[in-house]
């Protein structure tokens, strides 16, 4: 009697196993959105950086070895229209390194703060952008799959 109650309390195995499918689908959903509006940001950030930045030549002057990983990230110096002399470090970093020392880079630099300056180039601007992208189309895809899968048990 009780497991009879239980089941029909509950719906039974099956249809416990889809409300999880329906579950879990709502949650990479929601990664999938957050994910999405991430991308978003950045790619709008990007977009913004390249219509007002300055443009200036840079030079690889050093390698930065990562501490905990095994990624190279380029040190670039340049001077500012105005003449002044800035090096930075860039905020992404590669291995084997995506560039050598003395390497000519075009730097892209808000005037006010040119010490937030990236090297102009497919990866600096837009990598970030199609990773976090791809991971969210994954996770809408998934999210899609398990609520069909769910609906039609």
């Amino acid at each position: 009697m009780g497991e009879s109650r239980r089941k029909q309390q509950f719906g039974g195995p099956a249809q416990d196993g889809r409300l999880l499918f329906w579950r879990i689908g709502c949650v990479f959903g929601i990664v999938a959105v957050i994910l999405t509006t991430v991308c978003y940001f950045i790619y709008s950030h990007n977009q913004k950086l390249l219509a007002r930045a300055d443009r200036a030549a840079g030079t690889v002057v050093e390698l930065r070895h990562g501490g905990g990983d095994s990624t190279y990230r380029p040190v670039v110096s340049f001077q500012t229209a105005q003449g002044r002399s800035v090096t930075f470090v860039t905020s992404w970093g590669t291995s084997p390194p995506a560039y050598s020392r003395g390497d000519r880079v075009t730097v892209l630099y808000d005037a006010a703060s040119p010490e937030k300056a990236e090297i102009e180039g497919f990866l600096s601007l837009w990598m970030g952008t199609l990773i976090l992208g791809g991971l969210a189309t994954v996770f809408a895809l998934l999210s899609g799959v398990l609520m069909i899968v769910a609906k039609r048990g």
